[in-house]
């Protein structure tokens, strides 16, 4: 019985570690398009790195990215019949390895196609996150 609880244990520390935040640099960049499309845009500003350490500055950084997912990118998405698929294309880690570039195709519901490049930076824990460039 305790080696099946203890098995249990190590099944339920492997989702629970695989179900976190996204792995790779396309990982990122995929979820992200699908928060938008979504609507939850304060998970989405939770995925890009600030360099600044100013919590008000940080703040307002996020605010922003909320601020444009409402006002631009989620209605985009809704106008074109929302995503029908979401893939990356192309994950490309700098030798240093931190930062990168993803490439991501998107299907919308009403046919239409497009690709996006979206630029990485893996911040002080080793996450990857979303550029932020003002």
């Amino acid at each position: 019985m305790k080696k099946l609880i203890a098995l249990f244990a190590v099944v339920a520390a492997v989702f629970a570690v695989s179900c976190s935040s996204p792995a790779t640099p396309g990982d990122v960049a995929v979820n992200v398009y699908q928060l938008i499309a979504d609507g939850k845009y304060e998970a989405v500003a939770e995925e890009f790195h600030y360099d600044s350490e100013d919590p008000n500055e940080v703040a307002e950084a996020k605010a922003l990215i909320v601020s444009l997912c409402k006002e631009k990118a989620g209605p985009q998405i809704e106008a074109k019949g929302g995503l029908a698929s979401t893939e990356l294309v192309e994950e490309v880690v700098a030798e240093d390895g931190n930062t990168a570039k993803a490439t991501v195709k998107f299907v919308y519901g009403n046919g239409e196609e497009d690709t996006q490049d979206i630029d990485l930076v893996k911040n002080s824990e080793g996450d990857w996150k979303v550029a932020f460039n003002k």
